[in-house]
């Protein structure tokens, strides 16, 4: 294990990431007070709390959420993005999650990307995202970076370059 890495999960515990922007604050606190029952959130209850909060979000506080992502936990971020996949947060938030899917899975530094790559397709299917060519390139380059240092398959590798051909190929159109 990464003792840099350690030190930083221990401190952020310790001292938890204080934004200046108060719908970030929010989430985050939310996500680190359920981290422990994730898979369990239902509509009725850590679910619905969650959609109520990003509901809410608009293009700065999105903006603000991406220029801050390195206070937050890995951790914490596989957990929004997977929360991103459910049926009710998409019917009933309006924004294109399957780009800020996109924007998190490029800037995940952890070594284990396995599910973020897995879902890659299914979050940008799901929100019929509009993803731009540079993004559409740096997913490109971060699919290759992680095949380059064995964190993926080829057989990811090749489905996904060839999904992100497909949407660079549907812009040209």
């Amino acid at each position: 294990m990464n003792i840099h890495l350690l030190k930083k999960t221990f401190y952020k515990t310790l001292f938890p990431p204080k934004f200046g922007n108060g719908k970030i604050q929010s989430l985050y606190n939310f996500v680190s007070q359920n981290d422990s029952d994730a898979e369990n959130w239902s509509i009725d209850g850590q679910l619905q709390e969650f959609i109520g909060i990003i509901k809410s979000f608009d293009e700065n506080d999105i903006q603000y959420f991406f220029e801050r992502i390195n206070l937050w936990n890995s951790y914490y971020l596989v957990i929004i993005s997977d929360k991103f996949l459910d049926s009710h947060v998409k019917t009933n938030v309006k924004y294109d999650l399957g780009r800020i899917y996109a924007k998190i899975f490029l800037l995940y530094e952890d070594s284990d990307p396995y599910f973020l790559i897995d879902n890659l397709e299914i979050a940008v299917t799901m929100y019929d995202s509009k993803i731009d060519t540079a993004t559409l390139i740096d997913l490109t380059s971060k699919i290759e970076l992680l095949h380059h240092k064995k964190l993926i398959t080829r057989q990811q590798r090749n489905y996904n370059i060839q999904f992100i051909n497909n949407l660079t190929d549907e812009l040209q159109n």
